[in-house]
């Protein structure tokens, strides 16, 4: 079926498992900073680039946990 192909990330694995979309990241980054810590643009680059490179992908495409804290 072709589509809008989509992605997400989160820091909940749990509940990104329970949406179950078709390609995500992970990390254990707190609540409200999913991308990165505020002001480490680095980190947000390397976790959206992450996220992004996901559509490259076909889906179904297994949970990608991210090592970010």
């Amino acid at each position: 079926m072709a589509g809008i192909a989509t992605t997400m990330t989160g820091f909940i694995a749990g509940r990104i498992r329970l949406v179950n979309p078709p390609r995500a990241t992970a990390t254990e980054l707190p609540g409200g900073a999913t991308l990165g810590h505020p002001g480490d643009s680095a980190q947000q680059q390397r976790v959206l680039s992450a996220t992004l490179d996901l559509l490259a992908l076909d889906a179904p495409v297994p949970l990608v946990k991210l090592e970010e804290k």
